[in-house]
């Protein structure tokens, strides 16, 4: 997820250490990502949802 947020030019990320760990980072590069597919508010709140996680394509590892 971390890198296909970065490859959207999402990367509100501090930096890339703990990529693999849900944190601070991905909840602000996911909204990043919700806001660029035209969410708002509540519903850009960086907690993926089955529309945005499918839009976003991260490969199945």
């Amino acid at each position: 997820m971390h890198q296909r947020l970065v490859a959207e030019g999402c990367n509100r990320y501090q930096s890339s250490a703990n990529a693999g760990v849900w944190g601070q980072g991905d909840v602000k590069s996911y909204a990043a990502w919700q806001r660029k597919l035209g969410f708002e508010g509540d519903d850009a709140n960086g907690m993926p949802g089955k529309a945005s996680w499918d839009d976003l394509q991260v490969p199945n590892v």
